[in-house]
């Protein structure tokens, strides 16, 4: 009798455990179900990458200031990221080289309208099964010249990074890329002797997301 009534006792026990262990689990992912994001210039920066020699060596640099407009909290990434609005002063960049940075400013952008000045929304994005990748399409106003933009971007915990690769001569920026080429001539010469400036450029954007949760 005595052992019957010990193995009463450890099945309530086991039981107990369990029950305590799925109700901390459905209640954890309902408070994760009541979570917002939101999204600040400050915890956001834009990169950039263009490409010289035959070889397509990149090399990087950074806009130092980026204004976002449009900012709202949601329950998901996607919804706070839809409907951003942002603009940059071409002006304020950092190509990690001080010698380089005024050849930029004043071949390239300054023989743009509005000294380069770069405005652009986020049209859509879309979050794969995983959680963790994406997709999405920034809407870019350059030179006087509005196109779309397709992105890529992974998301690991609140950091998100997106990638995406446009061409110059979309946006009417042939010209101004040839004289910044003409300017750093000597500098853009690869194995082969040839000067090269690619109109490829690759920007990366990177930003840490707020979240809440009650």
């Amino acid at each position: 009798m005595k052992s019957r009534i010990n193995s009463f006792y450890l099945i309530a026990l086991i039981f107990s455990v369990f029950s305590f262990g799925g109700s901390w689990q459905f209640n954890s992912l309902s408070a994760e179900t009541s979570c917002k994001y939101s999204i600040s210039s400050e915890a956001t920066g834009l990169e950039w990458k263009a490409f010289k020699f035959t070889e397509k060596t990149g090399v990087g640099g950074k806009f130092t200031k980026l204004n976002i407009s449009g900012t709202k909290s949601a329950a998901t990434v996607p919804d706070t990221l839809k409907g951003l609005k942002f603009s940059i002063d071409a002006l304020d960049l950092d190509s990690g080289n001080p010698e380089r940075d005024p050849k930029i400013k004043g071949a390239f952008f300054g023989n743009l309208k509005k000294n380069g000045k770069i405005e652009g929304s986020v049209s859509s994005v879309k979050l794969e099964t995983d959680g963790k990748s994406g997709s999405g399409v920034v809407k870019l106003l350059w030179n006087g010249v509005s196109k779309e933009v397709p992105l890529q971007f992974t998301l690991a915990g609140e950091v998100i990074e997106a990638k995406g690769l446009l061409d110059v001569n979309q946006w009417n920026a042939g010209k101004a890329l040839t004289e910044l080429n003409k300017v750093c001539n000597d500098l853009h010469k690869g194995k082969d002797g040839k000067s090269v400036l690619w109109p490829d450029v690759e920007i990366i954007i990177k930003s840490t997301l707020k979240k809440d949760c009650k």
